[in-house]
């Protein structure tokens, strides 16, 4: 199957390039203005810039899947930078759905967020109203409607993941949560929590996202999907599960110094309890995420020192 995959010098991207690249005539394309990764095994990662038509008119002729993973992600870069921002995301993700339409590409994965849904109730499941508070999450909704609008008047197959936060060792490094937190260990600088560290988030390893990807692509499938975990743990949580570990492998851990905000302009929803709903993905995809948050951070910290996990 011809797969173009953009922003596949990110995170997820050059994993879902390792991940599929064996069974699959992969081409990788990113403008590098984050992730450096040139090479995926044999798959060399093209100089290409979504926000350019002509770009992406030539990128996307003759590919039967288009993975749309190129864009700003998170909710700081996007208040900061609103105007690239846009250009980024939505203007993009308008060039890379019509031109995907003229070409006769048949499916169309793009990554959305739960920023999406803005403040939710306890329980969020696809059906819960989107109501984004801040640049981010209005966005990505925005590229959702992009998406869903060819779906209907031109039949493209649209395939909606909105992520919850992901995290672990891919082939490229990204800043999350997790990752930001194992690298202030192991420099022996102090961790920073953001507000009460009672917050949650919902956690899904980069390794298990490349998965739901693959397992859409080879269903086919089209519409939207919650793709998390059942790991939803306080920021408090996890910067002790951090310290724990960095305790049994080197015998140190780190002080914890506490700032208001991580520079979102106060757009980022603080929720101290919410079940993210994953069934309809676990049933319709047969997802079933693996990996563990504790196994994860032990795996960062002993890779990145080549300290052997426990």
């Amino acid at each position: 199957m011809k797969i173009l995959i953009t922003g596949a010098a990110g995170f997820i991207g050059s994993t879902l390039v390792e991940l599929l690249r064996h069974e699959h005539d992969i081409r990788a394309i990113d403008n590098f203005s984050v992730g450096d990764v040139r090479h995926v095994g044999d798959v060399t990662v093209e100089e290409m810039d979504v926000a350019n038509q002509e770009h992406v008119e030539e990128m996307v002729r003759g590919q039967e899947v288009v993975v749309h993973l190129a864009g700003f992600t998170g909710i700081p870069v996007c208040e900061n930078n609103p105007e690239a921002a846009a250009v980024n995301i939505l203007v993009a993700t308008k060039y890379v759905t019509d031109a995907a339409v003229r070409a006769g590409v048949r499916q169309l994965l793009f990554p959305s967020t739960f920023a999406v849904y803005g403040v939710p109730p306890h329980h969020i499941t696809e059906e819960t109203p989107r109501a984004p508070i801040g640049m981010y999450g209005n966005l990505r909704a925005g590229a959702e409607y992009i998406l869903l609008a060819a779906q209907q008047l031109d039949g493209l197959g649209a395939l909606i993941f909105r992520q919850s936060n992901i995290y672990g060792r891919g082939i490229a490094k990204k800043r999350s949560l997790l990752n930001i937190l194992t690298d202030q260990v192991l420099r022996r600088e102090p961790i920073t929590m953001y507000g009460s560290g009672e917050q949650v988030r919902n956690f899904l390893h980069v390794r298990d996202t490349v998965q739901a990807y693959k397992l859409a692509i080879e269903k086919g499938a089209t519409g939207i999907y919650n793709l998390g975990s059942a790991e939803t743990l306080s920021v408090r949580t996890i910067i002790e599960t951090v310290n724990e570990a960095s305790q049994r492998l080197f015998g140190y851990t780190v002080p914890v110094e506490r700032k208001p905000d991580r520079g979102a302009a106060g757009r980022e929803v603080d929720l101290t309890d919410f079940h993210f709903d994953i069934s309809k993905v676990q049933r319709e995809l047969g997802f079933q995420p693996k990996l563990k948050v504790r196994d994860a951070v032990e795996e960062l910290l002993a890779q990145e020192s080549s300290v052997p996990a426990t």
